[in-house]
């Protein structure tokens, strides 16, 4: 991969994690008004979230 393509690559990484960021933030203001399911699945997403993070600190 080109240093060009690099760069434009993790650019995109670091838009998309800045997105997530915003949606778990949002989701912490509003977790009382979900019911258990809701918060079961997304229990489920953040679980899956946190893994592929933790690769990334290895």
């Amino acid at each position: 991969m080109t240093p060009a393509k690099r760069l434009k690559r993790l650019s995109h990484l670091k838009e998309k994690m800045r997105e997530l960021e915003v949606l778990f933030e949002e989701t912490e203001s509003t977790i009382g008004d979900l019911t258990d399911e809701e918060k079961r699945s997304l229990k489920g997403l953040a679980s899956a979230i946190e893994y592929h993070a933790s690769k990334l600190k290895g």
